[in-house]
């Protein structure tokens, strides 16, 4: 799938957010924000991004989740809501989230050298620093992947697949994934995969049907494990001060949000039957947080009394710009409008 110049710059994002210092305009981020419905409708647009194709990054990973219930494999080795949250996360590294891979893998009869998302350093930043004080390596169950990978291999020791070659996009587990990404999404086709940051394949779909695959998953009983093991879970399934960890623990639950790589976040209201869909073109971070927190705010899925409550939310929430001495040098402005 090749797009053109043309196809890209056909595209209209809208400034969502925008960062002012001494009343000035210093950053601005564009993107686009949407809301359907259970039917699939929009009751909320935000820009226009003319249904063009993104990779769904690890937002896809509840969805590459799908198999391990569609398989069976969650009953047949006995993994518990923990286990099922760590299959969709993207973990900080912490020890709760690599003992819970090694339990997988244990379970399994396979060992950590089986996982091929490759290394990287811990997100929580006191892991992090805890490994560089004691001279020790990252490895693969560090990899905020690590838990997805450790699913797939699930699925392929119980189904007795080749394990080396897993990743490779034409092996089972990984057609098996596609197929159930397609109807999720309600894709015409299968879709076309790129490399991911750990090595597997991920899809390349609109927003929109992003928004429809999360839907579709989360109202549906099939895969209510996978639901309960997220709100139950929110710090396995992210970590402390993540947007989506905390979204989920300040809800208690009654909004599953994951958020992917590149700027973008999806949270499904489960009691509304809709779904919110942000992307911040840049990428940036911070941006991504006030819009969706914002976006809660005005949709009335999250209360000021509930962001308020959480000292993590509050602070990803934040919209004062203070200095090193903590003095107020600028403010962070939103433009979103619920329709």
């Amino acid at each position: 799938m090749n797009f053109s110049q043309g196809k890209w710059f056909s595209m209209k994002p809208e400034l969502l957010v925008r960062t002012e210092r001494g009343n000035f305009p210093e950053k601005l981020h564009y993107g686009f924000v949407s809301v359907i419905d259970e039917n699939f409708n929009y009751i909320l647009k935000t820009g226009d991004d003319e249904n063009t194709p993104f990779p769904f990054r690890s937002g896809a990973k509840p969805l590459q989740a799908s198999v391990v219930i569609d398989s069976g494999t969650h009953e047949y080795f006995g993994f518990d809501n923990k286990e099922i949250a760590t299959f969709c996360a993207s973990h900080a590294g912490m020890p709760v989230h690599t003992e819970k891979v090694k339990s997988i893998l244990r379970k399994i009869g396979l060992t950590p050298e089986n996982l091929q998302c490759g290394p990287h350093m811990p997100l929580d930043t006191g892991e992090k620093e805890e490994l560089i004080r004691q001279k020790k390596h990252a490895t693969a169950l560090h990899n905020n992947c690590s838990g997805k990978h450790a699913g797939m291999l699930a699925v392929c020791v119980k189904n007795n697949w080749d394990v080396p070659s897993y990743l490779n996009v034409n092996h089972p587990v990984q057609k098996l994934i596609m197929q159930n990404i397609k109807d999720l999404c309600q894709l015409k086709d299968i879709p076309v995969t790129a490399l991911d940051g750990c090595s597997a394949p991920v899809p390349i779909l609109p927003h929109y049907n992003m928004g429809i695959g999360f839907l579709n998953l989360f109202l549906n009983p099939k895969y209510e494990q996978i639901k309960l093991a997220m709100a139950q879970n929110p710090y396995i399934t992210g970590g402390i001060g993540r947007i989506d960890s905390e979204i989920i623990a300040s809800s208690k639950g009654k909004l599953i949000a994951k958020i992917a790589a590149e700027g973008v976040c999806i949270v499904v209201n489960t009691r509304l039957k809709q779904a919110l869909i942000v992307k911040i073109i840049d990428a940036d971070f911070k941006a991504r947080s006030i819009a969706v927190i914002d976006s809660l705010k005005k949709l009335g899925w999250l209360s000021e009394k509930e962001i308020q409550a959480s000292e993590n939310l509050s602070f990803l929430a934040k919209k004062q710009i203070t200095n090193w001495k903590n003095k107020i040098v600028g403010e962070i402005k939103v433009f979103i409008q619920p329709e």
